[in-house]
């Protein structure tokens, strides 16, 4: 690892091989003397570039929403795929496959799978940015076809739930129950992603 890292910045090393820590041991288990050996510097130097261990974390929570937030389409592109709503659920369900599979996001969704049991700091975020905020988001879609007369009337809200969380099942079970195996989120995802998104579509388009 220490080779893997020796051409970068010490504060994105303690980064990175915090996030490979803690993905693998979970946040509490890891101790800063551990990240500084693993990087190969003094425990002492860790506090040069990050104030204590929950600042790191922080960063790392910093970066997975700056990561989420760079795959939003522009309100624009958005209103012109929602003319074709085929299209606009492959284009986003490539997007939010793409974004999970990248190897920083994939850590950080395990990090938040261990942690949400015990860190009310991890859940307070999973309940708000991962789960509330998509949600609202995805029924104002459901809204906006509605209003275009691209699917029936049905309640957005409940329409939001059926669609998203079936997006979360996948997440939880590809980070909690096969993490350990050998094969990529976008691999696992992508087909079943499709043909669920394929099925609620076909379930409300107005012949």
């Amino acid at each position: 690892m220490k080779n893997q890292t020796t051409k970068k910045p010490t504060k994105e090393k303690i980064f990175d091989v915090s996030l490979d820590l803690f993905s693998k041991k979970g946040f509490d288990a890891v101790s800063v003397r551990e990240i500084a050996r693993e990087v190969g510097i003094r425990e002492s130097s860790i506090y040069n570039h990050y104030k204590n261990k929950e600042a790191i974390l922080d960063a790392i929570i910093d970066f997975f929403m700056s990561e989420l937030a760079s795959g939003s389409l522009p309100e624009e592109e958005m209103e012109k795929l929602l003319e074709t709503p085929e299209l606009f659920f492959e284009v986003g369900a490539r997007a939010f496959i793409k974004r999970m599979s990248a190897p920083k996001n994939e850590k950080i969704w395990r990090i938040i799978s261990i942690e949400l049991y015990h860190n009310d700091k991890i859940r307070d975020f999973y309940q708000t940015v991962l789960l509330e905020e998509p949600l609202k988001a995805w029924e104002e879609i459901f809204k906006k076809m509605i209003e275009k007369k691209m699917i029936k009337p049905v309640d957005p809200k409940i329409l939001a739930y059926e669609y998203f969380y079936f997006a979360v099942y996948l997440i939880f079970e590809y980070f909690i129950l096969k993490y350990e195996e050998d094969e990529n989120f976008m691999n696992v995802a992508w087909k079943r992603l499709s043909n669920h998104a394929e099925f609620i579509l076909d379930a409300v388009k107005i012949d």
